[in-house]
Protein backbone atom coordinates (compact mmCIF):
# COMPACT_ATOMS: atom_id res chain seq x y z
CA UNK A 1 0.00 0.00 0.00
CA UNK A 2 2.71 2.27 1.11
CA UNK A 3 4.45 1.50 -2.30
CA UNK A 4 1.62 2.12 -4.32
CA UNK A 5 0.53 5.60 -2.34
CA UNK A 6 4.47 6.47 -3.06
CA UNK A 7 4.08 5.80 -6.91
CA UNK A 8 0.43 7.60 -7.46
CA UNK A 9 3.21 10.99 -5.01
CA UNK A 10 5.51 10.78 -7.83
CA UNK A 11 3.40 10.03 -11.13
CA UNK A 12 -0.06 12.10 -10.42
CA UNK A 13 1.34 15.04 -11.16
CA UNK A 14 2.71 14.23 -14.24
CA UNK A 15 0.17 12.30 -15.10
CA UNK A 16 -2.55 14.72 -14.62
CA UNK A 17 -0.26 16.89 -16.56
CA UNK A 18 -0.62 15.47 -19.25
CA UNK A 19 -4.42 14.73 -19.39
CA UNK A 20 -4.74 18.25 -19.51
CA UNK A 21 -2.74 18.72 -22.18
CA UNK A 22 -4.46 15.82 -24.12
CA UNK A 23 -7.90 16.81 -23.07
CA UNK A 24 -8.07 20.50 -23.54
CA UNK A 25 -5.06 21.33 -26.71
CA UNK A 26 -4.18 24.70 -26.58
CA UNK A 27 -5.46 24.89 -30.11
CA UNK A 28 -5.93 27.98 -32.34
CA UNK A 29 -9.15 27.21 -34.63
CA UNK A 30 -7.39 28.20 -38.16
CA UNK A 31 -8.51 28.29 -41.61
CA UNK A 32 -7.06 27.68 -44.77
CA UNK A 33 -5.43 31.61 -45.01
CA UNK A 34 -3.57 31.29 -41.50
CA UNK A 35 -1.98 28.27 -42.84
CA UNK A 36 -0.85 29.46 -45.85
CA UNK A 37 0.40 32.60 -44.17
CA UNK A 38 2.30 29.85 -42.22
CA UNK A 39 3.30 27.86 -44.51
CA UNK A 40 4.91 30.69 -46.57
CA UNK A 41 6.43 32.20 -43.46
CA UNK A 42 8.31 29.46 -42.26
CA UNK A 43 10.11 29.05 -45.41
CA UNK A 44 11.29 32.72 -44.74
CA UNK A 45 10.65 34.87 -41.91
CA UNK A 46 12.04 38.13 -43.52
CA UNK A 47 9.48 37.91 -46.19
CA UNK A 48 7.87 41.74 -46.93
CA UNK A 49 3.96 41.78 -45.64
CA UNK A 50 3.65 43.28 -49.21
CA UNK A 51 5.07 40.47 -51.04
CA UNK A 52 3.51 37.77 -48.84
CA UNK A 53 -0.04 39.30 -49.31
CA UNK A 54 1.21 39.11 -53.12
CA UNK A 55 1.57 35.44 -52.83
CA UNK A 56 -1.38 34.35 -51.16
CA UNK A 57 -3.25 36.91 -53.64
CA UNK A 58 -5.27 38.54 -50.71
CA UNK A 59 -5.31 42.48 -49.97
CA UNK A 60 -2.64 43.45 -47.88
CA UNK A 61 -4.74 44.59 -44.52
CA UNK A 62 -6.12 41.28 -44.75
CA UNK A 63 -2.76 39.00 -43.88
CA UNK A 64 -1.74 41.91 -41.62
CA UNK A 65 -4.37 41.15 -39.46
CA UNK A 66 -4.48 37.82 -39.55
CA UNK A 67 -0.57 37.92 -38.81
CA UNK A 68 -1.07 40.34 -36.01
CA UNK A 69 -3.81 37.25 -34.70
CA UNK A 70 -1.51 34.34 -35.01
CA UNK A 71 1.81 36.59 -33.08
CA UNK A 72 -1.06 37.34 -30.56
CA UNK A 73 -2.37 34.26 -30.03
CA UNK A 74 1.40 32.90 -29.63
CA UNK A 75 1.06 30.56 -32.62
CA UNK A 76 4.30 32.37 -34.33
CA UNK A 77 6.63 32.77 -31.22
CA UNK A 78 9.51 34.63 -32.71
CA UNK A 79 11.42 35.83 -35.84
CA UNK A 80 15.10 35.12 -35.74
CA UNK A 81 18.10 34.03 -37.93
CA UNK A 82 18.99 30.45 -38.05
CA UNK A 83 22.53 29.72 -37.20
CA UNK A 84 24.54 26.29 -38.15
CA UNK A 85 26.61 25.44 -34.82
CA UNK A 86 28.76 23.78 -36.92
CA UNK A 87 29.78 26.99 -38.71
CA UNK A 88 30.15 29.21 -35.69
CA UNK A 89 32.90 26.00 -34.16
CA UNK A 90 30.68 23.64 -31.69
CA UNK A 91 31.93 20.36 -33.89
CA UNK A 92 30.83 17.56 -31.76
CA UNK A 93 26.85 16.90 -31.35
CA UNK A 94 26.04 14.73 -28.60
CA UNK A 95 22.72 13.35 -26.69
CA UNK A 96 23.19 13.01 -22.76
CA UNK A 97 21.01 10.90 -20.96
CA UNK A 98 20.23 11.29 -17.37
CA UNK A 99 18.78 9.30 -14.97
CA UNK A 100 17.84 11.38 -11.75
CA UNK A 101 17.64 9.82 -7.88
CA UNK A 102 13.50 9.98 -6.71
CA UNK A 103 12.56 13.32 -4.78
CA UNK A 104 10.14 15.40 -3.49
CA UNK A 105 8.93 17.75 -5.89
CA UNK A 106 10.56 21.45 -4.91
CA UNK A 107 8.66 24.68 -5.27
CA UNK A 108 5.97 22.57 -7.48
CA UNK A 109 8.55 21.65 -10.16
CA UNK A 110 9.93 18.46 -10.28
CA UNK A 111 13.49 17.02 -9.13
CA UNK A 112 13.66 16.35 -13.03
CA UNK A 113 12.79 20.37 -14.12
CA UNK A 114 14.68 21.55 -10.76
CA UNK A 115 17.82 19.64 -12.23
CA UNK A 116 17.79 20.62 -15.74
CA UNK A 117 16.63 24.50 -15.14
CA UNK A 118 20.13 24.10 -13.69
CA UNK A 119 22.04 22.62 -16.25
CA UNK A 120 20.67 24.91 -18.39
CA UNK A 121 21.74 27.82 -16.32
CA UNK A 122 25.11 26.96 -15.93
CA UNK A 123 25.57 25.77 -20.07
CA UNK A 124 24.80 29.36 -20.72
CA UNK A 125 27.18 31.17 -18.03
CA UNK A 126 30.15 28.52 -17.82
CA UNK A 127 32.58 29.07 -21.12
CA UNK A 128 34.01 25.47 -19.77
CA UNK A 129 30.54 24.09 -20.43
CA UNK A 130 29.00 22.92 -23.97
CA UNK A 131 25.58 24.41 -25.06
CA UNK A 132 22.70 22.89 -24.44
CA UNK A 133 20.78 23.28 -27.41
CA UNK A 134 17.13 21.44 -26.16
CA UNK A 135 16.15 19.57 -22.74
CA UNK A 136 13.73 17.68 -22.06
CA UNK A 137 11.91 15.37 -19.30
CA UNK A 138 11.51 11.93 -20.29
CA UNK A 139 9.82 8.85 -20.19
CA UNK A 140 11.59 5.39 -19.81
CA UNK A 141 14.43 3.94 -18.18
CA UNK A 142 15.93 7.66 -18.27
CA UNK A 143 14.59 11.01 -16.64
CA UNK A 144 16.31 13.85 -18.88
CA UNK A 145 17.53 13.79 -22.80
CA UNK A 146 19.74 16.82 -23.21
CA UNK A 147 21.16 17.54 -26.82
CA UNK A 148 24.22 19.17 -26.35
CA UNK A 149 27.40 21.16 -28.78
CA UNK A 150 30.32 21.04 -28.01
CA UNK A 151 33.36 22.96 -29.46
CA UNK A 152 35.67 19.92 -28.63
CA UNK A 153 36.18 16.88 -27.19
CA UNK A 154 37.69 18.33 -23.80
CA UNK A 155 34.65 20.65 -23.57
CA UNK A 156 32.28 17.37 -23.92
CA UNK A 157 34.45 15.16 -21.83
CA UNK A 158 34.39 18.22 -19.02
CA UNK A 159 30.83 18.37 -19.15
CA UNK A 160 30.19 14.66 -18.72
CA UNK A 161 33.38 13.56 -16.42
CA UNK A 162 33.58 17.00 -14.38
CA UNK A 163 30.45 18.85 -14.33
CA UNK A 164 27.49 16.06 -13.89
CA UNK A 165 28.96 14.24 -11.14
CA UNK A 166 28.89 17.46 -9.13
CA UNK A 167 24.96 16.59 -9.15
CA UNK A 168 24.01 14.54 -5.85
CA UNK A 169 20.35 13.92 -7.49
CA UNK A 170 22.02 12.21 -10.92
CA UNK A 171 22.35 8.79 -10.83
CA UNK A 172 23.51 7.48 -14.32
CA UNK A 173 24.42 9.01 -17.60
CA UNK A 174 24.47 7.92 -20.68
CA UNK A 175 26.04 9.47 -24.10
CA UNK A 176 25.74 9.13 -27.47
CA UNK A 177 27.50 11.02 -30.08
CA UNK A 178 26.10 12.04 -33.27
CA UNK A 179 28.54 10.44 -36.32
CA UNK A 180 26.63 12.19 -38.72
CA UNK A 181 23.58 14.79 -38.47
CA UNK A 182 21.43 13.55 -41.77
CA UNK A 183 18.52 15.93 -40.73
CA UNK A 184 17.30 18.30 -38.34
CA UNK A 185 15.03 21.34 -37.13
CA UNK A 186 16.94 23.72 -39.32
CA UNK A 187 16.14 22.29 -42.79
CA UNK A 188 12.93 21.48 -42.16
CA UNK A 189 9.60 22.99 -41.93
CA UNK A 190 6.67 21.88 -39.88
CA UNK A 191 4.11 20.32 -41.74
CA UNK A 192 0.87 21.77 -41.10
CA UNK A 193 -0.98 19.65 -42.86
CA UNK A 194 -0.40 16.63 -40.54
CA UNK A 195 -2.41 18.26 -37.99
CA UNK A 196 -4.60 21.06 -39.55
CA UNK A 197 -6.13 19.93 -42.89
CA UNK A 198 -7.71 21.77 -44.83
Amino acid sequence: FRLIKCLNLLFFPAIERLKQTISKPDLMIMDKLDKEILREIQKDGRLQLSKLAEILNRPRTTVATRLARLEGDKVITSYRAVIDPLKVGFSLLAFVLISVRRSAPSGGKSAQVVLVEKILKDSDTDPRLPWIEEAYVITGHYDILLKVWAKDLRQLSYFLINYLPTHPDIAQTETMLVLELVSDWRDRLLPIDKVLPD
